[in-house]
């Protein structure tokens, strides 16, 4: 008994399930198949799009019900870095799109010179014609990939000025002036002349990824021979960097290095010139640059005693500077003269004169000469007058 009464439950419920399919099925096909119209990109030219060009992108309308899809108007919204053409029009009125077709609509864009690597969204409006108010919305991805561009902005050394037999840094500010990324990007350093030689490894420097418009320093080390003149030196940087698409780009900058170096003015050697009345003083420069338009000026006792003018002195070379003969006293010895860089510059260096006068000493030895040649003139008359009266006798 209790089993028929289950099998007449069960035989119930499938019957009220299959009248609700029998009365839905009528809506259902009126949902499915009423015209349904969406957008989707087909095509892109070029591909990828480049930062500063235009783009040709084709979309379809496509009606995706079973039912004609009549009097719909489709709007482009164009956004950054996008902008439509002059003479492009921004909507486009289809007067019908069959079931399951679509209707193509190609767009004229320009792309920003500023636009970085990226993915963009194009945005597109679906809507009854003369209603606008009421739409659907769709996006389409446009793909656009920039180029890096690396330059140069700013060159440093530590110390400030390169000088001979010095080890330096130079700092290298990099930037990306482009609107792609540039990546594993290597750098070496080299110059063509035998006196400016990287460090270890630090003639060349893994930089990484430099993205677009970011600025990134990189460090150089470089010794510089002692026998180095003073000039600047030409030098390059070489770069190595992948795009976006993965190909290898090189680029070479041309740099100078100024070799500056110093002056240091050293007293050698002074002596008096009896003869001419004068006081040599004998000076060299002991420094890695020339110095130029040299004004010596000795002061004794706080006395100037006189000036003397070199054109100029070469590095590790020495002169003699001529003045009224002091032969005692303490001074100094000034000296101003013009730098490596064109700015002036000042020395001074201590004197201490002690000379004898003319003949030598305090006299003592000339007297002592004197007294002994009066001895020996005075013994040789004795003698001869003692032999004179011997034989008178």
């Amino acid at each position: 008994m209790d089993n028929i009464v289950v099998i007449g439950m069960k035989a119930v419920l499938l019957g009220i399930l299959l009248a609700s399919v029998l009365l839905l099925q009528p809506a259902m096909a009126a949902i499915s198949t009423g015209p349904s119209v969406s957008v989707a990109l087909s095509s892109q030219s070029p591909y990828p799009a480049e930062p500063g060009k235009l783009v040709t992108i084709e979309v379809q309308a496509e009606n995706t019900g079973n039912d004609e899809a009549v009097g719909k108007t489709i709007e482009i919204v164009p956004k950054a870095p996008f902008t439509l053409l002059p003479g492009e029009h921004v909507t486009k009125d289809i007067t019908r799109i069959a079931p399951r077709s679509s209707y193509s609509i190609e767009y004229r864009l320009q792309v920003d010179p500023d636009a970085v690597t990226g993915t963009y969204e194009v945005d597109f409006r679906v809507y009854a014609t003369g209603q606008s108010s009421i739409y659907f919305e769709y996006s389409v991805d446009v793909y656009v990939e920039g180029a890096p561009n690396l330059i140069i902005r700013n060159i440093t050394t530590k110390p400030a000025v390169l000088e001979p037999g010095a080890t330096a840094a130079i700092l290298v500010e990099f930037e990306n002036i482009g609107v792609g990324a540039a990546r594993d990007v290597q750098l070496t350093l080299n110059s063509s002349s035998a006196y400016i030689k990287p460090v270890l490894a630090k003639g060349s420097v893994f930089a990484g990824t430099i993205a677009p418009r970011e600025s990134r320093v990189s460090e150089f080390m470089v010794s510089i021979e002692s026998a180095a003149e003073e000039k600047t030196y030409d030098a390059e940087i070489r770069s190595s960097y992948k795009n976006e698409n993965g190909s290898t780009v090189s680029k070479t900058f041309s740099i100078g290095l100024p070799v500056r170096g110093s002056i240091r003015m050293d007293i050698i050697k002074m002596e008096p010139n009896y003869d001419s009345g004068t006081l040599r003083i004998e000076v060299a420069n002991k420094g890695t640059a020339e110095a130029k338009s040299i004004e010596a000026r000795l002061t004794v006792g706080g006395k100037l005693i006189g000036v003397d003018y070199i054109s100029s002195l070469k590095a590790n070379k020495k002169t003699t500077l001529e003045f009224p003969l002091v032969l005692s006293g303490q001074g100094s010895l000034s000296m101003e003269y013009i730098g490596p860089g064109v700015e002036s510059n000042s020395e001074s260096r201590d004197v201490s004169l002690s000379f004898a006068p003319q003949g030598g000493g305090d006299g003592t030895g000339v007297a002592i000469v004197i007294v002994i040649v009066v001895v020996v003139v005075g013994y040789y008359f004795w003698s001869r007058r003692r032999k004179k009266k011997r034989r008178g006798q």
